[in-house]
């Protein structure tokens, strides 16, 4: 039921979950941060720039007590960022908890480009295995420049034995080969589905 791409496993120019950047929780949101995710081309300088983002710049919902690293797209044809999240171990957190959503947050350069051309995809593998997927034009985003958006990514029922839990998700634009541009990327929230979302 993976996501990872064939991109991400078999190049040294990918950047892979970094194992010492960890997820953290406030208030029932797990948040995890870029370098948390998979990245295709993000470890490559000529595509992605990694930008530590001091705590009064980060995504308001996003911020903690330290320094968080944003990923910025410098330029990439081949557009692909996955996560991959285990319950198991927020079961405490996410008591009493029966829907969550995926955010994304991200924000765009005045001069980003190419989001105007073919939609992104937004993937999504449910904790019993499910795949759903979206796709989105990004250009009305792109608008709103200097600006974290949240962006939904999807949402899921929690299991009832949180124990064999596990969600994968992420963004991709990898058929059209057009190039894109200019997107900083701090990370992804999963929080409780409030009522009045998405119905």
């Amino acid at each position: 039921m993976s996501l990872q791409g064939h991109a991400v496993d078999c190049h040294t120019s990918h950047w892979v979950a970094d194992d010492h950047t960890q997820e953290w929780v406030t208030e029932h949101i797990i948040h995890i941060p870029a370098k948390a995710m998979n990245i295709a081309w993000g470890n490559d300088g000529r595509f992605w720039r990694w930008d530590e983002l001091p705590r009064d710049v980060q995504p308001k919902e996003f911020s903690k007590d330290n320094l968080c690293a944003a990923a910025e797209l410098i330029q990439v044809n081949w557009l692909e960022v996955k996560g991959t999240l285990n319950l198991a171990k927020y079961e405490k957190e996410l008591s009493g908890i029966k829907v969550c959503e995926i955010v994304y947050h991200i924000k765009f350069n005045i001069d980003a480009f190419g989001w105007n051309k073919t939609p992104v995809k937004f993937e999504l593998v449910t904790p019993d295995g499910h795949r759903e997927k979206r796709s989105e034009i990004m250009e009305s985003y792109r608008k709103r420049s200097h600006e974290w958006l949240q962006i939904h990514g999807g949402e899921f029922k929690l299991p009832e034995d949180m124990k064999k839990g596990e969600v994968e998700f992420g963004i991709s634009e990898t058929e059209s080969h057009w190039w894109k541009g200019g997107m900083i990327f701090a990370g992804v929230s999963i929080k409780p589905k409030k009522e009045s979302t998405h119905n």
